[in-house]
């Protein structure tokens, strides 16, 4: 079977699935619950066009990936073929524990214990399934690896996480102040003392990057009617014995589009 398929992304073009663990992966239930996964929440009660999942988000991370890796090996660093599956699988599987609605119900339906957490503890389970394929991944997203930069491109203050949610997330809400040029962000991807950094010549871009982020979160990720609806659910299933008639058809609407 050939497990190389191409997929029609939106926002980048054609992705290709660099690897066939990759493929399995995507398969797997753990996984593709995420096409279930809103990854802005309730959002699109402000954006009505926010509706992509944590499934599209996953896909657009690893593809980022891929490029940056390509490019840190132009410079002269050497990143094996495992190293690179390796560094692909943690980034694909980087959000697998997130709840319902994502960080909307992260602290009220599994209480003390974040999604990243949660994503350890079924990337263990999957090494299980896999039959140990996946502890090198697992140690990079840990910070277990000695090559540190390859956790620092998963998660840091400019990972492919980062990179993929801003221009994921500016493009279904239509708030364009959330664009960057994470094409060049990533052409100017270097290691230096086994640290990523930046080349002199990106730093514009990078200060883009970082307006990028504050804009997003004023006018999408704390929108004052995106946390009155977050608020709302969560202290519905805090009382369910007190919900009104108007509190209860607005969970069983929610849940509906979940289930």
């Amino acid at each position: 079977m050939n497990k190389r398929k191409i997929i029609n992304d939106p926002v980048y073009g054609f992705i290709t699935i660099p690897f066939d663990l990759v493929f399995d992966l995507m398969e797997h239930p753990f996984f593709q619950r995420l096409r279930r996964i809103r990854q802005l929440g309730l959002t699109n009660y402000v954006y009505p066009g926010a509706l992509h999942t944590r499934f599209h988000h996953a896909l657009g991370a690893m593809h980022l990936m891929v490029l940056a890796i390509d490019v840190i090996r132009s410079k002269g660093h050497t990143i094996t073929e495992q190293e690179a599956e390796a560094a692909c699988c943690a980034i694909l599987l980087h959000d697998v524990g997130h709840s319902p609605f994502s960080h909307a119900l992260e602290n009220s339906l599994v209480k003390g214990i974040p999604h990243e957490q949660m994503s350890v503890l079924m990337m263990h389970e999957l090494n299980n399934t896999f039959e140990g394929r996946l502890q090198m991944a697992i140690d990079v997203f840990n910070d277990h690896y000695p090559k540190k930069f390859l956790h620092q491109l998963i998660s840091g203050q400019l990972d492919m996480d980062r990179l993929d949610y801003l221009m994921r997330d500016s493009f279904y809400t239509g708030v364009s102040e959330g664009v960057i040029s994470f094409d060049r962000i990533i052409k100017m991807l270097n290691v230096f003392k086994d640290e990523l950094v930046i080349d002199i010549k990106g730093i514009y871009s990078i200060e883009k990057f970082i307006v990028a982020r504050r804009l997003m979160y004023w006018q999408v990720y704390l929108h004052k009617t995106v946390l009155a609806a977050e608020n709302q659910l969560i202290n519905v299933l805090k009382e369910p014995s007190i919900w009104c008639k108007t509190e209860r058809n607005f969970l069983l609407h929610l849940l509906s589009t979940f289930f």
